[in-house]
């Protein structure tokens, strides 16, 4: 077997060989680099205390609880009308290029929606941008149209065997969901609640937008059938104040759990136990790293039986 690998690789023309070694040298690195951003993301979920939401530290912390809507809210899929706190839905459709066929995506939407993490002393706001997303509900399907994407297959599917030329792909955390979270925790005063307010009055306004026979009709002051400057003030004016009645609770402080400046620090929320995410991330690392030292190997092999460059 030996002999005909060399043979094989004797006999390649040089643009093959060394296009050859670059995707294997290509592919041990990025296996290095994903095995090292797995290792110290599980280095960080283990090495992390889990603090109480109520005497939660500023900075990087690692809260428990239930995943909730915002007093007020109703967050449902694109796809599936699904109630949940957060989602993330896709359309692929496939492209045909001779015998060859490759996926290209067509639309990508997740959910942006602030929620919250409840727990046994209190709660905090979640701001999901960014985060590293373990969702509880993961499910694809495949569909001859786009029309496909509401007929979303039963919860114990997990994947559809029905082929089309549209693939879907729905992720959601629904409502009570036990859930972990690693993010930077920061507490303020009511009245410093300004950045929590300006995105929650952006979703509000952003959720009327695509309603706005419902929503926005009676700000048409003039009846042109245009929302003019000035409406635009007093529909946001309305946004601001219906978000300040949502938070203008009795509690003197809030808390936000959002992406860490440090980008170093991950942030990740996740559906499944922590016990169960560092061993994930531990598989994936290892198995990162195993593959990598198979390419690194056939790199070396390669190298000793036909230096890529003339000595």
């Amino acid at each position: 077997m030996f002999s005909w690998l060399e043979s094989e690789i004797l006999a390649m023309s040089r643009t093959d060989y060394l296009v050859m070694m670059g995707i294997l040298a290509s592919g041990c690195a990025y296996l290095v680099y994903s095995s090292f951003r797995a290792f110290r993301r599980f280095r960080f979920v283990d090495g992390t205390a889990t603090s109480k939401i109520r005497s939660a530290a500023q900075g990087l912390v690692e809260l428990k609880g239930l995943g909730e809507w915002l007093p007020g809210d109703s967050i449902t899929s694109p796809f599936s009308n699904n109630r949940c706190v957060w989602y993330h839905c896709t359309i692929d459709r496939r492209q045909r290029r001779g015998k060859r066929s490759s996926w290209t995506n067509i639309y990508d939407e997740c959910s942006g929606h602030l929620f919250r993490l409840v727990d046994d002393t209190g709660w905090c706001v979640i701001d999901p941008d960014h985060a590293h997303v373990i969702a509880e509900s993961d499910i694809t399907w495949y569909g001859r149209s786009t029309e496909c994407q509401f007929k979303v297959p039963a919860k114990t599917r997990r994947i559809s065997f029905n082929m089309g030329n549209y693939r879907f792909h729905e992720r959601l955390i629904r409502p009570a969901t036990s859930l972990y979270a690693l993010g930077e925790f920061r507490s303020f005063e009511n009245s410093r609640a300004e950045e929590m307010i300006t995105k929650q009055v952006e979703d509000l306004m952003r959720q009327w937008k695509l309603q706005p026979q419902r929503y926005l009709a009676e700000y048409d002051f003039d009846d042109n059938g245009k929302i003019q400057q000035q409406e635009w003030k007093a529909i946001r004016a309305a946004a601001r104040k219906q978000v300040l009645a949502k938070l203008n609770r009795q509690d003197s402080e809030h808390h936000l759990l959002l992406r860490p400046k440090n980008t170093r620090h991950p942030f990740i929320l996740s559906a499944i136990a922590e016990e169960d995410l560092v061993a994930s991330k531990k598989r994936g690392a290892y198995t990162s790293v195993t593959v990598a030292l198979l390419l690194l190997s056939a790199v070396v092999i390669m190298s000793s039986l036909r230096p890529p460059f003339p000595v």
